[in-house]
């Protein structure tokens, strides 16, 4: 075995690793919302915000953190997203409060551009032949890590307390390593720079459409506000 393919191998399971951390962060909470809800004496609709703020920050960090990766290299940035997702995980595990919790899961949000990055750093560091296959296993994991979080997530709540469960946003930390490791640097694009204008009106958007689906059960889909939000 060569050691180009060694180091193919370790980089497809820190791929692995870094989309469980992010699957497991989606759904791990959802179960959890009424303990959270009770530690910090919190409304339904204020903690509803643990949810919407990190779908929020996904939704527009994913097309952002892709087109960085393009200009910079994409191991690079995935480096740097797996670090901003740790240290968010890191701010909601030891959040003294609801605001500071919520804020902390619009850090992990960033952690949305995971999948982006991973499916292109299998397409320039695989073999042809391997990249359906890995970019099929990387895919996986976006269910199963879900489908595990939702499992998970009353053990964990029971057993060792709610802020717990954002301790495994740290799974990301061995990922960031190997990854900035092993995944062959990419000189940045001559002239490389960002649209951050069109970036700025595609967030606005995104958040907006995002917004108004996830707060319509409260503000009914009929009111001015739902109906405005997607324009």
């Amino acid at each position: 075995m060569s050691r180009q393919a060694d180091h193919t191998r370790v980089i497809f399971f820190s791929l692995l690793l870094a989309g469980m951390a992010f699957a497991l962060s989606q759904t791990v909470v959802s179960p959890a919302l009424p303990e959270i809800q009770r530690e910090y004496g919190a409304d339904a609709a204020s903690a509803a915000w643990i949810l919407t703020g990190y779908l929020l920050a996904a939704s527009v960090a994913t097309p952002i953190v892709g087109k960085l990766g393009d200009l910079f290299g994409r191991g690079r940035v995935l480096t740097m997203v797996l670090l901003v997702f740790a240290a968010g995980s890191a701010v909601c595990a030891l959040a003294p409060s609801l605001g500071v919790l919520v804020l902390g899961r619009i850090i992990q949000g960033i952690g949305g551009g995971i999948f982006p990055l991973a499916f292109g750093i299998i397409r320039e560091t695989f073999p042809p032949e391997r990249v359906a296959t890995a970019i099929g296993g990387i895919s996986a994991t976006f269910g199963i890590g879900g489908g595990v979080g939702l499992v998970i997530a009353g053990l964990i709540v029971e057993s060792l307390g709610a802020s717990w469960l954002f301790w495994l946003g740290l799974m990301a930390l061995p990922a960031a390593f190997a990854i900035w490791r092993y995944v062959p640097s990419e000189p940045p694009r001559p002239g490389a720079r960002v649209d951050w204008l069109g970036a700025l009106v595609l967030s606005g958007a995104l958040a907006s459409i995002l917004l108004g689906v996830t707060r319509a059960g409260e503000w009914g889909w009929g009111s001015p506000a739902t109906l405005c939000s997607p324009h």
